[in-house]
C-alpha cells in the first residue's frame, strides 16, 4: 500500500474519521505535567540528569563554539551555584520539581539528605531506578504535607517555580520549611510583554512574597550566563531545523505531489507555529523580556 493511500484511508474511512475526531477532542485532557514528552526529549538529547539552562562562566561564547558536553558542564555549574547556598547540612532538603534527579545526585555527593518531588511519571521512574532518594509523585500544590510540617531546612525550586500556583504554593512552603530555613530559588521572570508567556511577573512575585511573609535575602541576576544555551538552541533551529523542514517539503512536493497538495493549505499554519517556537529560544527576545534570578528567600 502506498503512503498516499494509507493517509487517505486514515482520513476518509468512517472508523478512522471517528477516531481522529475523538483523539482531537480529547487532546486537552492530557495533563502535560504528568507525562511531559518535551522534557523527556531534552533528557534523551543531553547527557546529564538536568533539565535547566545551565550556567556558563563565559556568557559570550558563540553557538558555533559550543557542544553538548559544554551544556552539560554548564548545567553542573548551575547545580553547584544552588548547592553553594545551602547552609543547613543537618536537616533534609526538599527539591520541588526535581526533574530527572541531577540536583539530587549532586546533593547526595555532599552527604545531604535530599527528597525530590515531581508530578511527571517518567521522572519518578528514572529517579527511583537510579538514585536512592525518596521521590514524591505529586504536584506541589497537591502535596500532602502531613508528617512534613517544619521538616525541611532547605527548600529548592530549580526552574520549577514558574509552574507553581503561588496562592497555594507559598503558604505550603511556609508550612514545610523549618524556622530559620531557606528557600533557594532559581528561575526566570517576565519583565516585558513579548516572548513566551511562561514565568511569573517579577513585580507580582515580589508582592506575593511580601504578602505571604517572605523576604529575599540574596539575589543575583544570572540572565547573561544562561543565554548561551538559548542561543545554541536558536542556532540549531534556524540554521539546521528550518532548512531541513524546507528540504523535506520540497522533496514531498516533487516525490508525492498528491500528499503535498493535501497538506498545502496547512503549511503556512505550520510555518507560523515553527516561527513562534523559534522566537521562544531567541536570546535577544528572552533578554529583552525576562530576567533569570538566583535568590535565597527567608521568612520576613
Amino acid at each position: 500500500m502506498s503512503i498516499a493511500s494509507t493517509i487517505l484511508k486514515r482520513l476518509f474511512l468512517p472508523p478512522h474519521i471517528f477516531r481522529v475526531i475523538r483523539l482531537q477532542r480529547n487532546r486537552k485532557k492530557h495533563d502535560r505535567s504528568a507525562d511531559d514528552a518535551q522534557l523527556k526529549l531534552y533528557h534523551d538529547i543531553l547527557p546529564g540528569d538536568y533539565l535547566h539552562y545551565g550556567y556558563f562562566e563565559n556568557p559570550d561564547i558563540h553557538p558555533l563554539d559550543m557542544s553538548f558536553r559544554m551544556i552539560y558542564e554548564a548545567q553542573d555549574n548551575y547545580g553547584k551555584k544552588l548547592t553553594s547556598l545551602i547552609t543547613d547540612f543537618e536537616n533534609p532538603v526538599f527539591d520541588v520539581g526535581c526533574g530527572m534527579g541531577g540536583l539530587l545526585g549532586q546533593m547526595n555527593s555532599m552527604n545531604l539528605k535530599a527528597i525530590g518531588l515531581t508530578p511527571d511519571v517518567n521522572q519518578v521512574k528514572h529517579i527511583r531506578a537510579k538514585y536512592p532518594n525518596e521521590v514524591i509523585h505529586s504536584k506541589f500544590e497537591e502535596f500532602d504535607s502531613t508528617g512534613y510540617e517544619k521538616h525541611f531546612g532547605t527548600f529548592i525550586t530549580s526552574e520549577s517555580l514558574q509552574y507553581l500556583k503561588l496562592d497555594k504554593a507559598l503558604p505550603l512552603i511556609q508550612k514545610v520549611l523549618k524556622e530559620g530555613g531557606k528557600w533557594i530559588a532559581c528561575d526566570y521572570f517576565k519583565t516585558g510583554v513579548k516572548g513566551e508567556k511562561s514565568g511569573h511577573n517579577w513585580e507580582m512575585f515580589e508582592q506575593k512574597l511580601k504578602d505571604n511573609g517572605f523576604k529575599i535575602t540574596f539575589q543575583e541576576d544570572i540572565t547573561k550566563h544562561i543565554l548561551p544555551t538559548i542561543g545554541y538552541a536558536h542556532h540549531w533551529a534556524t540554521k539546521i531545523g528550518v532548512p531541513l523542514k524546507n528540504y523535506g517539503i520540497g522533496k514531498l512536493k516533487v516525490k508525492a505531489p498528491g500528499i503535498y497538495y493535501a497538506l498545502e493549505t496547512v503549511l503556512p499554519e505550520i510555518d507560523a507555529k515553527i516561527e513562534k517556537n523559534i522566537q521562544t529560544v531567541d536570546p535577544e527576545v528572552f533578554a529583552a523580556n525576562k530576567r533569570y534570578i538566583l535568590m535565597v528567600i527567608e521568612r520576613a
